[in-house]
């Protein structure tokens, strides 16, 4: 598929599943995930895979989560993984970029209904249709365990997708969960539009780009094997997004910028500096 078709794609149905030009930054998170699950609470875990079967508990599991997260935003393992394939992100979304600073880490659990979240829109939570969403699986996900999308609802006018608001039972504002990108009140579109959603398999190497105004979800996990994924914000740095949000002041951070706004940004720097 040449890039025009890339393009082509994501314009008619608003998701784009791709192979990563450089995967290496993706199999070196999944190896630092793996070591660190194993030196600090799983020594026993031969494949991220395999998580499920140990760990059973909610508490423990949303602990376990939050710890992994910290180590993988701390060591800015998502940040690599966009940087060493940024010139294909640069030619989809623009010269000047900024990243999501604390990306999502999910472990979508077989059978685990509350691991994984329903169909929505992100657009419903105050993210810009000018970001994209680069979700990179650190496990290779067939079918029954994979994201589901509907294909050009992109596009769509909220009218099509009306939203029930609820307050959720388990997430605080701030909490350790909240932090790891679930809703404290949810809005839940229509289950019955989980017959229109298709699946997007995956495999280590691999991503699925897609706006954020695309519905799309997990739901429920029926595979055999745990779902190790990141979900990273991608926006374009000129683009009208608000920077700032949720339970994180600095949500995005600059990646890189073109040579013209570089240089903008250094005069309007020096004007703004008092003469002495």
């Amino acid at each position: 598929m040449t890039f025009a078709e890339f393009e082509a794609t994501l314009a008619e149905r608003g998701w784009l599943a791709i192979e990563l030009p450089d995967p290496s930054p993706v199999f070196a998170a999944r190896d630092a995930l793996l070591a660190r699950l194993r030196a600090t609470s799983l020594p026993e875990l031969a494949r991220l895979d395999d998580y499920h079967t140990l760990v059973t508990d909610e508490e423990r599991h949303v602990a376990m989560l939050h710890d992994l997260a910290t180590y993988y935003w701390d060591r800015q393992l998502g940040r690599a993984i966009i940087e060493g394939n940024v010139e294909l992100f640069r030619r989809l979304v623009g010269v000047d970029l900024h990243v999501q600073q604390r990306p999502y880490l999910r472990a979508v659990r077989p059978g685990h209904t509350k691991d994984a979240a329903p169909l929505h829109r992100d657009t419903y939570y105050g993210a810009s249709p000018y970001e994209v969403s680069v979700l990179v699986p650190f496990t290779d996900v067939d079918a029954a365990g994979a994201m589901r999308v509907i294909s050009g609802s992109h596009l769509a006018s909220d009218r099509e997708y009306p939203f029930e608001q609820r307050q959720s039972d388990d997430v605080a504002i701030r909490s350790p969960k909240h932090q790891l990108g679930f809703p404290y009140a949810p809005k839940l579109l229509d289950p019955a539009l989980m017959e229109k959603a298709e699946p997007v398999p995956l495999v280590v190497g691999q991503a699925l780009i897609f706006g954020l105004s695309l519905v799309h979800g997990g739901g429920i996990n029926t595979g055999h094997r745990t779902r190790f994924s990141s979900d990273i914000r991608v926006a374009n740095s000129l683009a009208p997004v608000q920077w700032s949000r949720g339970v994180n002041e600095s949500y995005f951070v600059p990646l890189c910028s073109g040579v013209i706004t570089e240089s903008a940004r250094r005069y309007l720097a020096a004007n703004d500096t008092p003469p002495s």
